[in-house]
This record gives C-alpha cells, structure tokens and sequence, in this order.
C-alpha cells in the first residue's frame, strides 16, 4: 500500500510539469495498456490509446527486466521547464544493465558532446535522443530512486517487447508525435556562440525584422 501511495503522489507532481504529454505503459491482470495519464473531473486517470489490446503481459515483461534507460523526474532550478530525463548512471535501477547494453547507450551522443548514460536535461530533449538512436522511450509506473535524491518514473525502450512489427510502428509513431510536439531548437541545444548564431541565422534575421 505504500508503494501504491508513493506512485500515485509522484504521479501528480510529475503531471504537473507535463508527464500526461508523454506515453505510459501499465500492466494489469492479463490487460497491457499503452495510454496517457489526464486529468478527469479533478482526479489523475489514465487514457489508454487502445495500441496494445491483444498484446499479453509476457509480451512486454523484458520492458521491466531488462529494458530500463533511465528515468524522469522532477528536478528544480534547472535551466528547463519540463521534467528532466537522467540516464542510468544516474538512477539507482533495480536491474543490471548488461556491459552490451551500457555501451550501446554510452555510443549514444548528441551535438553538444553528450551521452545517454550520464545525460540530464529536458524529457523531450532526452527522449529525443532516444529516438534518434532508433531507442523507443516509453514511461512505465515503477518509482527509481534518482543520485540526485529525488524520486522518479522508469523509462524503457519499447523494443523490447515482443509485439507484431505494425505495433511498434504504430508505438513509434505516437511516441514521435508526443515528442516532436514539445521539441523547440534552442541556442543551448546547439551550444553555438552569439557570432555563430547570427551567420548561422542572419538571413532569415534581415528577412524577418522584429
């Protein structure tokens, strides 16, 4: 009942800052959901997009066992809105990650010089790294203790699963979706200078006065 108590708490403080923006997959009895949570008539309820319902539990357990990238939290005085996504070194994850399955992340590098395993930043960000690494980031309701000391939500990689190929299409799309729709390209996503900035964009500057 504790556990319960404590998903549900942290559940409502991470919708807050946006987690009904982002997938989740929950198990229950012989049902796989894959869904949003929203908010109905004052209460959290989740909204299931109707994906996985012939998929059986089994079908996804390797999404808990082995498939855990990271986790989102609830991180202040941080130069980003959202939630922040953390990559495993720095969560305590329940389950071991294999040395292939550490490199692969490690090997996962964005323009600014970082990588999936120490990352921390915006969810989106990070789920964008994710994707663009052919990963499928999914949240699942299993509580991670984070290094930084705070609480958060597991994130899987959906492939994983072992679902018909048009399922993890039709998964990837609406994970693209749900990320690409908070996406913005900023100067510090590129780490580029105000000289660069301004080559890099003067034409459209001089086209489009303010």
């Amino acid at each position: 009942m504790e556990n319960h108590d404590v998903l549900v708490g942290l559940c409502q403080d991470l919708f807050a800052r946006g987690l009904g923006e982002l997938l989740m997959m929950r198990a229950r009895g012989p049902q796989v959901m894959l869904g949003n949570l929203v908010m109905d008539k004052g209460a959290l309820t989740f909204k299931d997009r109707g994906l996985l319902s012939d998929v059986e539990p089994a079908r996804v357990a390797p999404c808990w066992d082995i498939g855990i990238t990271g986790a989102i939290c609830n991180l202040h005085k941080r130069d980003w809105d959202s939630l922040t996504y953390l990559g495993p070194d720095l969560c305590h994850i329940p389950v071991s990650l294999s040395s292939t399955r550490h490199r692969l992340l490690r090997s996962v590098v964005n323009v600014a010089g970082e990588d999936m395993i120490t990352f921390e930043g915006s969810a989106y960000r990070g789920f964008k790294m994710l994707l663009d690494a052919h990963l499928l980031p999914i949240v699942l309701p299993l509580v991670i203790e984070t290094r930084s000391g705070a609480k958060g939500l597991a994130v899987t990689d959906f492939r994983y699963a072992s679902v018909p190929l048009e399922t993890v299409l039709a998964v990837n799309d609406a994970v693209r979706a749900s990320v690409e729709r908070q996406v913005s390209l900023t100067v510090e996503d590129f780490e580029v200078s105000a000289e660069e900035f301004g080559s890099l964009f003067s034409g459209y500057l001089k086209e489009n006065p303010q």
